[in-house]
């Protein structure tokens, strides 16, 4: 079979194909496919390195924010050890402030025995203001010596609480010396300094709590790099005295930029390289000396992840798209792995593995942004004498016991709820309710389960939990969440105070109103009393048994505001007595009384009436209580027998030995006493035998006989036999009714103070009183 050729017509035999002539253009399209192609390959291969070089960084500068707040968190624990002890030995000082340590050494004794029960001191002393100095060891064995030119002595006697560097002690171990000065309570001068030395232990071991698995550490060094504590974690950098002393020299831009920081007080970070290993550091001023805390960690172990995918996403984008959308999504999830590790570091508590106080502000927002009309309450707890639970028991105990506590708060959590740990045993919570009675029931059932811990449940010790809670309400505006922790506390506190059976409490609006007004009086007392704001009235006590005659008085405390008039004690003697400031009016009130004794009955006219002062229990247990209440009676020349010390009953409940002692003193010294509110509290007639008081006061309580009139009246009419049988005086208290002064006088009582008499009026209202008084007849006058 022929195949026939196929020639084209004549005609068209010199014309271009079609086929020809679109092949430049194919060309050009395909090229610029080409060219686009590798265009947008390029421009993707930019913006993915440009991506990942971004991530990177973000992520870098995520890794340094979370290392600085992990060397925050280690500062803030260090501070607080340190001021715990500063407490410890700023309390002894105000104890010997009064004592010459460096000649008694059975109160040296004493000191170091308080001081080293609860506390790991080796060594305790102390030093007078010319730098004499007496310490000893836990095993009584003195040195003495002058340590003027120590620079510990020397801070502390400038005024100052000072820390030392490590110092080397005589068994070689390494020491800081904590000193806190003396201060004279007359003139406010530096008088001595009290000392203590602490193992170097105590701080390597706060700073040796470190994350990471152990690889990260932290020292504590000078603003000059000088190691002060140095981890011994076994990567530790450095071979000699100071951070700067590596193997590989550091960058000396670097280390001039780390010194000017430290040297002007300032956080800071860094990138060093240590045999091969790049480590992330920071660093941030401690509150004392020229202290820092520095914390660095293996960098590998925070972005080791990141750097391999960033390598190889570089590659990758290079060969396909989709690859490298696949490493970008694995970025992502590297990413959120790093994250998730360096959020542990800066939202998990160290000691209970569960959430920290930052952590909680974070989820309690979002929480309470979006309530859904569930109510909530924040609730804040601690354990009674923690600090002696770790003293008893160990810090590992300790640390278990708030790891067992943490897991209670998991265990009765509900969704929707959140709890954390602020430090020390010190526990924060978000919990809903139905009504206040659901917050009450399960806190008294997490703190019977705490109560059974069983490292300290079979030892037989008690472990109590104390609580407070405030009632999320929007009538109260818009509060931050540290604001509803506040008023938590607040109501947790008025728990403690009361020293009842009590162990939680919701906070109210009375609690802030009480606090404010403490907040006002606290601000005006002193002024207030230069001021002579504080006047003393005498209440008269009437002898009922010889025909109503004036027995004495009782010296009373009154504020006569300028801007709120006439304030009762009952709204200011309880706080007083809470901040001191009842020591200054207790011999405001005594000196007032032994003067109008000088001037009105001494060189006046008036009778010689007794007059009776109230004791408060802080006044009582100071050293020169006895001392200076002596002085100035004779300083007015007043005659044994004529002033009365007022001791309410609780204090001869608390401390019968002390009030016993201190009751002798007194009479030796020429005061009369009394017991005064017998029968109010913690009535003990078997107390009575050995306190030798000369006057018994007996509250208004007795005489509300309630519904067994006889039995009651049976009662009062055999205390005041007693009384007298032991030689005492009987003094009815709030007597307003004509009956009860007649039954009284029937019983044998001695004498009434009372409104059924008088009311207690100023110092010049009493000497008309005296005068006009006809033993009866105009009594009840309404004086104030």
């Amino acid at each position: 079979m022929k195949v026939k050729k196929f020639n084209p017509p004549p005609a068209h035999r010199n014309s271009p194909s079609k086929n020809n002539a679109n092949q430049p253009h194919d060309s050009i399209k395909i090229n610029n496919i080409y060219i686009l192609a590798l265009t947008v390959c390029l421009a993707f291969l930019i913006f993915g390195l440009a991506f990942v070089h971004h991530a990177a960084n973000l992520s870098r500068e995520d890794t340094i924010g979370y290392i600085q707040e992990a060397t925050k968190q280690t500062k803030f624990a260090i501070e607080e050890h340190i001021n715990e002890e500063y407490a410890t030995l700023m309390a002894a000082a105000i104890v010997t402030q009064e004592k010459n340590l460096l000649t008694d050494d059975k109160e040296l004794s004493e000191l170091i025995k308080s001081l080293g029960a609860n506390n790991a001191y080796v060594l305790i002393g102390f030093a007078d203001k010319n730098g004499q100095a007496v310490w000893a060891n836990k095993h009584n064995g003195r040195h003495r010596a002058n340590l003027s030119r120590e620079s510990f002595i020397k801070q502390a006697l400038a005024g100052k609480n000072t820390l030392s560097e490590g110092q080397l002690d005589s068994l070689k171990s390494t020491v800081h010396y904590y000193s806190v000065p003396i201060f004279d309570e007359k003139t406010g001068a530096v008088k001595g300094v009290i000392f203590a030395a602490d193992p170097q232990d105590e701080l390597r071991m706060i700073i040796n709590r470190s994350l990471y698995a152990g690889k990260g550490l932290a020292h504590i060094i000078d603003n000059k790099g000088n190691y002060i504590v140095e981890s011994d974690n076994p990567l530790a950098i450095g071979t000699g005295s100071n951070i700067f002393e590596l193997p590989v020299p550091m960058n000396e831009e670097t280390r001039r930029e780390i010194l000017d920081n430290m040297a002007a007080r300032k956080a800071g970070h860094l990138k060093m390289s240590f045999q091969g290993e790049n480590r992330l550091a920071a660093y941030t001023p401690l509150a004392l000396n020229d202290w820092y805390v520095f914390y660095a960690v293996p960098e590998d172990l925070v972005s080791a992840g990141l750097k391999n995918v960033t390598f190889g996403t570089a590659v990758i984008i290079s060969i396909a798209t989709c690859i490298f959308i696949l490493f970008i999504l694995l970025i992502r999830k590297v990413n959120n792995h790093n994250r998730k590790i360096l959020e542990k570091l800066a939202f998990v508590d160290r000691v209970t593995g569960q959430r920290n106080y930052q952590k909680f502000l974070i989820d309690a927002e979002k929480i309470l942004k979006n309530t859904k009309g569930i109510q909530y309450a924040v609730c804040y707890s601690d354990i009674k004498g923690f600090k002696y639970i770790n003293d008893l028991f160990g810090r590992d105990i300790g640390d278990q016991m708030l790891h067992y506590l943490a897991n209670i708060q998991q265990i009765i959590s509900q969704e929707g709820e959140i709890y954390g740990r602020i430090s020390g045993d010190t526990f924060v919570a978000l919990r809903k309710y139905q009504n206040k009675h659901d917050i009450a029931h399960r806190f008294d059932s997490f703190a019977q389960q705490l109560s059974v811990f069983p490292e300290t449940f079979q030892s037989g010790y008690k472990v109590e939990l104390y609580g407070g809670a405030y009632v999320i309400d929007p009538a109260d505006g818009d509060l931050s969440l540290n604001d509803m922790l506040d008023r938590a506390i607040l109501a947790q506190k008025e728990v403690k105070l009361a020293e009842g059976t009590k162990r939680f409490c919701f906070y109210s609006n009375d609690m802030r109103e009480q606090k404010l007004w403490e907040a006002e009086v606290e601000s005006k007392m002193d002024a207030a009393l230069e001021n002579n704001e504080f006047q003393v009235y005498l209440q008269p006590k009437i002898d009922i048994q010889n025909n109503n005659r004036i027995l004495g008085a009782e010296a009373l405390v009154r504020w006569l505001s300028p801007e709120k008039g006439l304030i009762p004690p009952i709204h200011f003697i309880s706080l007083f007595e809470k901040n001191g400031f009842i020591l200054k009016l207790d011999k405001f009130v005594f000196e007032t009384v032994c003067r109008y004794y000088k001037e009105n009955i001494l060189d006046g006219n008036l009778p010689a009436y007794i007059l009776s002062v109230n004791v408060s229990r802080l006044a009582l247990i100071q050293p020169d209580f006895i001392s200076s209440y002596t002085a100035a009676k004779n300083f007015y020349g007043i005659p044994d027998g004529c002033i009365e010390l007022e001791f309410t009953e609780s204090l001869a409940w608390k401390n019968h030995t002390l009030f016993k002692t201190i009751v002798a003193e007194c009479k030796r010294n020429g005061f009369l006493c009394s017991m005064d509110d017998f029968g109010s509290g913690h009535s003990s007639l078997n107390m009575l035998k050995s306190i030798h008081v000369d006057v018994l006061k007996l509250d208004r309580q007795f005489f509300l006989y309630g519904d067994d009139v006889k039995r009651g009246q049976k009662l009062v009419k055999n205390i005041i036999m007693m009384a007298k049988s032991l030689n005492m005086k009987t003094v009815a208290e709030g007597i307003d009714k004509e009956i009860l002064v007649n039954q009284l006088r029937t019983m044998g009582c001695d004498a009434i103070q009372g409104y059924i008499f008088s009311k207690p009026m100023p110092l010049e209202s009493f000497k008309q009183f005296v005068k006009s008084w006809s033993g009866g007849e105009n009594k009840a006058i309404q004086t104030g």
